[in-house]
């Protein structure tokens, strides 16, 4: 199914718009934010590379001890900087640049993914940052006491400073989908298992708002670009333009709103066997979830490209341990509203946080390549068949009220303020062609 908006409901969906209201979801107040265009050359406050800074982060260390106020520029010289780079609440914004003409000269390159052990995150990454300011080694040494870091802590960069601005570079997570886990055994030609959790972000924003990419290239597989929001339902915003990102399962996912202008979205086919873009978890109240404008949805030109089996996401079922959607396979089953969301078969409880997790993805005058599935562009969460975890494709509110028909009033739940014609997923005026790997 390819739901369409109408030209009258497109126009509701305008960078302006999208980018106009910050705050809790159902409760957000307007703050206008019209991003302006950046451009080379800066005049840094820092630089890094030879004869300057030895890493990103010690820039970063440095601007925090100087008591900088104002708009920080560190410009990152042509070459591979290797480290992870994380980036606290501060008082001043940052920019970040790369100093290359291109942004495929500045690399900012780590290989980290969410199933490492803390302790191996520690020995590998605790050492690089031991004369951080505490603000830096506070995040450090949290990830560090995990047991296995996760998908939260697991990207080279992360940003959790309002205003921050990153441009003319490339930041890569090197992880290669090779560390052993149960129920992961097949490995392809590359030595990468093509099952298995393998989540390995290149991009963290954590909870800042009005972050900006620009000219940005991002690599990775799967979850490349994490965007969260600081707690769910509350909404902070990202604008990317001129970004080319790729990978290949749920790559672009997360909470938050963000807008997507002229940017690449590549869809690898070499390791996993089906591949979505996008896998927004955005709050039912929040008014946008990820909006891509103009952009050229493309392939790499692999097996699974042309076998058309990619697709443009599925809503992530945030937290989900037991479904109220679909006919249960399993005997007894039953899911209740409950504080915390569990799955003790056959009786399993959702959260309202969990519930109300709906995603929300529009797709505007955009190019998509045929590798993309033409008839379920848009997947399911968890399986196509019933599960535990499972939930259908949402179009619009009006969806979710008829999946889960008697089940709402049962467990007492009204939802008297949301519009049945609530946009979750749709698309308008695209082109649907078949362009070609991009490389």
């Amino acid at each position: 199914m390819r739901p369409q908006l109408t030209p009258a409901q497109a126009e509701a969906f305008s960078r302006d718009a999208v980018l106009r209201h910050t705050g809790r979801a159902g409760a957000d107040r307007a703050d206008p934010w019209v991003p302006e265009r950046l451009s080379l050359p800066f005049s840094p406050d820092y630089v890094v590379g030879r004869g300057h800074h030895r890493t990103v982060q010690a820039a970063v260390n440095s601007a925090i001890r100087d008591g900088r106020t104002g708009r920080v520029v560190i410009g990152v010289e042509p070459g591979v900087h290797e480290g992870l780079i994380h980036v606290p609440p501060l008082p001043f914004p940052i920019t970040l640049a790369g100093l290359g003409r291109r942004p495929e000269q500045t690399v900012l390159k780590a290989s980290i993914d969410a199933e490492m052990p803390g302790a191996e995150f520690a020995t590998r990454f605790e050492a690089h940052v031991s004369d951080a300011p505490e603000a830096v080694l506070s995040i450090v040494r949290r990830i560090a006491a995990q047991d296995k870091i996760t998908t939260a802590n697991a990207s080279v960069l992360r940003i959790e400073c309002d205003g921050f601005q990153l441009h003319n570079l490339t930041v890569r997570n090197g992880y290669q989908a090779d560390r052993a886990q149960d129920g992961a055994h097949r490995r392809n030609a590359a030595g990468q298992f093509t099952t298995g959790q393998h989540q390995a972000v290149a991009v963290l924003v954590d909870g800042a708002d009005r972050v900006q990419l620009q000219d940005v290239h991002l690599r990775s597989f799967q979850d490349t670009l994490y965007l969260q929001s600081p707690t769910k339902g509350t909404t902070v915003r990202t604008h990317l333009s001129g970004c080319d990102i790729e990978g290949d399962v749920d790559f672009i996912f997360g909470q938050s709103t963000a807008w997507f202008d002229g940017c690449t979205i590549r869809s690898l086919g070499t390791r996993a066997p089906e591949c979505w873009v996008a896998a927004p978890a955005t709050d039912i109240r929040t008014r946008y979830g990820f909006v891509f404008h103009d952009c050229d949805f493309v392939h790499d030109g692999s097996a699974l490209a042309q076998r058309r089996q990619m697709r443009l996401g599925r809503q992530w079922f945030e937290g989900v341990r037991a479904t109220p959607y679909g006919h249960p396979t399993v005997a007894g089953y039953r899911c209740d509203l409950a504080e915390t969301s569990a799955y003790t078969p056959p009786l399993g409880t959702i959260s309202r946080a969990t519930l109300e997790s709906v995603g929300k993805c529009v797709i505007l005058r955009s190019r998509i390549g045929r590798h993309i599935d033409l008839t379920t562009p848009w997947d399911s969460w968890s399986g196509r068949n019933w599960g535990p975890r499972y939930r259908p494709a949402l179009y619009t509110a009006g969806d979710m009220m008829a999946q889960l028909g008697g089940w709402l009033a049962r467990q007492r739940i009204r939802y008297d303020d949301i519009d049945p014609d609530m946009v979750f997923l749709s698309e308008f005026e695209n082109q649907w062609s078949d362009p070609g790997p991009s490389g």
